[in-house]
């Protein structure tokens, strides 16, 4: 059979396989009506489980490599409950009949605020001076404003946002308001003023990117500034999510932060910026490298190829931010001493040490 020819099987076999495809989406579209009419979780852990574990057995008796069959499985599902949990978003219309601003709504996190609250059910607005298109209407400033939202998001740049809460608290708007900082100490004097105005306030922290599809897996920070109310419903947002919604302390989510944000963020730059400053030989190591460098070259490239001006607010604005940062510098450099001295025993201590906290037995 010509090349040709096998070509045009290949086509007809993905074709086909798509077409698989579009029938499996067709039949979850059912499954998640079921789900949201018997009011069942749209994720079951141990259903997904079960399907892989099957997906897998038949590859290896078809002589196909089973980590492609998990791969292929994990992706359908993945698409599969993003799909559903947009569905029960939209169909919960939660925001029907009210309105929302987000201001910073330019913004990549302003961006999702403003789709999220959309899919809701909310009438959005977004207030920002930048020039880009937005499919929402953009009033520019937001002190042109009424301020008569059900609900006001702010999502500006975190040095510009304890200015933005203060504004609004000499406002006095009667709706909920709440930031998505990546940081709450630089605006408590903002919160504060809020809070003793009389509004309903509260903030959040939504622990994942613009790009995420689905909540399930992911977590929403719920920072508790005095007001239950504003808090609860703060959380009514996510309750139609698979989002896991965490409560903390204004001081606990700084601190926090200091390890989840701030300690990986600096070794990440810390290993780029290194890597960088060798110029020519970065493209000889990607050649040679290994599978730990690998892995940690793709998160680094990751991490730089972000805004470094807010993973400079991260670092610099954080009161909690010097210890975890302190307690590394100290750390490298007792390993760098055992390296130096030749002391193979608490080299090796340190490590079994970090490996017994890291990867506990299961047992």
């Amino acid at each position: 059979m010509s090349l040709d020819k096998l070509r045009q099987q290949l086509d007809a076999i993905d074709s086909e396989i798509l077409e698989l495809v579009a029938r499996r989406q067709q039949l979850v579209e059912h499954i998640g009506s079921h789900k949201a009419t018997e009011g069942r979780p749209l994720r079951d852990f141990a259903r997904e489980h079960e399907v892989i574990r099957r997906g897998m057995a038949n590859a290896d008796k078809l002589g196909i490599s089973n980590d492609i069959a998990r791969d292929i499985l994990e992706r359908l599902i993945f698409h599969s409950l993003a799909n559903q949990e947009q569905r029960q978003i939209v169909q919960g219309a939660r925001g029907q009949g009210q309105t929302a601003l987000v201001i910073g709504g330019l913004g990549r996190m302003g961006g999702w605020m403003a789709r999220f609250l959309n899919a809701q059910g909310y009438v959005v607005e977004i207030a920002d001076p930048g020039k880009a298109d937005s499919v929402f209407p953009n009033l520019g400033n937001y002190q042109d404003s009424s301020l008569e939202h059900d609900v006001i998001v702010v999502a500006a740049p975190l040095r510009a946002s304890n200015a933005i809460l203060l504004d609004l608290a000499r406002a006095r708007p009667a709706g909920l308001v709440f930031d998505v900082a990546s940081l709450k100490s630089p605006l408590k004097a903002g919160l504060k003023a809020l809070q003793d105005s009389g509004c309903q306030v509260t903030s959040i922290h939504p622990m994942f990117g613009p790009d995420v599809r689905m909540l399930s897996g992911r977590h929403v920070l719920l920072v508790d500034v005095g007001n239950q109310a504003a808090l609860d419903r703060a959380r009514e947002l996510f309750s139609h999510t698979m989002a896991e919604c965490v409560d903390l302390s204004l001081k606990e989510h700084d601190q926090t932060m200091a390890w989840v944000l701030g300690l990986s963020h600096m070794l990440n730059v810390a290993f780029a910026t290194t890597l960088s400053e060798l110029g020519e030989t970065v493209p000889l190591l990607r050649r040679i490298s290994s599978t730990t460098f690998n892995e940690q070259l793709r998160i680094a490239s990751n991490v730089v190829s972000e805004n470094p001006h807010l993973y400079f607010e991260i670092q610099h604005f954080n009161e909690e931010g010097s210890g975890p940062l302190e307690e590394f510098d100290r750390v490298i450099r007792e390993l760098m001493q055992s390296v130096s001295d030749g002391d193979e025993q608490s080299f090796a201590s340190r490590m079994k040490q970090a490996n017994q906290v890291l990867n506990p037995d299961p047992t």
